[in-house]
């Protein structure tokens, strides 16, 4: 194939679904240049360690002084420099981030072909979730390719005059992802008396996320039996708000964690009746292993976790995370998921996206 081909990536979410592309084109034998910006640090080059990946470039940019303005900036420039030294044609990010919004300029303004994956994930608020909203929406305009993961995000494209010509509906590779890990950790669903929590979303620090924390404390005080497994979030913010509302003692049952790596995230997940998170990645998770998610957001840009009775918005209202919990958690009917209702596919995406890059 004459047409050189790069995948560029900076953040732990994005590289876990780009993963299974990668392997594809490895499959393939077909030669890519895989490129991390760097956006997150240390957490990231330790999973693509685990998940032997070697980067052909690491770029340098991020800085604790820079502001939003300042990393676009770097990015815009660092990877400008990079598909002109590599004679880059073909771009393949996938979501939401920074990296993947400058990725889509330089191919844009190098006239280059940018391929978007997970395309068509919208909200209503350009600024709810923020920036992230507005990164998907400005990348669709110019994106040669949009590969969307179910047929809602497909339509949200057409509504927003994308033509069907530059959509490809393929399912989500998150799918392919934990198809992969399960298999090869050989890590089994099961309902164990736990739950999984995460909280980290922007929208949430401050009272939204002391609500929470005081959600989980009650449950925790009134259902002693049952285990809360919280993996806290590297930013101290998050972490400083959650423990405070926990500073006159932390029940037996609760178990703070530093970061977990994908695979003990996902083996948590796995043997959890519940999971309790904020994370758009967990949603698309949920499904695939079978588990119900109370979400603590008010909106969703995945409404076809919603639909398909997986998931249940929370947001930060103690009430309501209480009561749904227990509505779910006591009974065996209600905490299972079939996956055969998975509205994220068949776990093929990744074949049919390097198929439709290649053609």
């Amino acid at each position: 194939m004459d047409d050189k081909i790069a995948i560029i990536y900076g953040t732990r979410p994005e590289f876990l679904k780009i993963f299974p592309i990668i392997n594809e084109f490895r499959r393939l034998n077909i030669d890519i240049c895989i490129v991390n910006t760097g956006q997150h640090d240390s957490l990231l080059t330790e999973m693509e360690n685990s998940f032997g990946i070697i980067p052909n470039y690491r770029l340098t940019v991020q800085s604790l002084s820079f502001t939003n303005s300042n990393l676009i900036a770097k990015l815009i420039d660092e990877i400008s420099n990079l598909i002109h030294k590599e004679n880059i044609q073909k771009i393949i990010a996938q979501g939401d981030t920074f990296t993947v919004l400058a990725s889509s300029m330089v191919a844009f303004l190098e006239q280059r072909k940018f391929y978007h994956i997970e395309a068509g994930l919208r909200t209503s608020d350009i600024n709810l979730p923020f920036p992230e909203e507005f990164n998907r929406r400005v990348v669709s305009l110019t994106t040669h390719v949009n590969f969307s993961p179910t047929e809602l995000s497909k339509q949200n494209l057409l509504n927003e005059n994308i033509s069907e010509h530059k959509i490809s509906l393929v399912g989500n590779t998150i799918v392919d992802m934990i198809k992969y890990v399960t298999q090869k950790e050989q890590i089994q669903i099961e309902y164990q008396n736990r739950v999984f929590i995460t909280a980290h979303r922007r929208e949430n620090i401050g009272q939204p996320l002391r609500n929470i924390a005081q959600a989980i404390k009650e449950l925790a005080e009134e259902n002693p039996v049952i285990q809360f497994d919280w993996a806290l979030h590297p930013n101290p913010n998050t972490r400083k708000i959650i423990l405070e509302v926990f500073e006159n003692g932390i029940p037996e049952n609760v178990n703070f964690t530093e970061p977990l790596s994908y695979l003990e995230a996902i083996t948590q997940m796995a043997r959890s009746k519940i999971i309790i998170s904020d994370s758009g990645g967990i949603q698309e998770e949920a499904p695939s292993l079978q588990k119900r998610i109370l979400i603590l957001r008010e909106e969703t840009e995945r409404p076809e976790v919603i639909t398909c009775k997986c998931g249940i918005l929370v947001g930060s209202n103690i009430q309501k995370i209480k009561q749904s919990f227990n509505a779910i958690y006591h009974h065996p009917e209600e905490y299972i998921f079939k996956s055969e209702n998975n509205p994220f596919g068949d776990g093929k995406s990744s074949e049919r996206i390097v198929k439709k890059i290649i053609e």
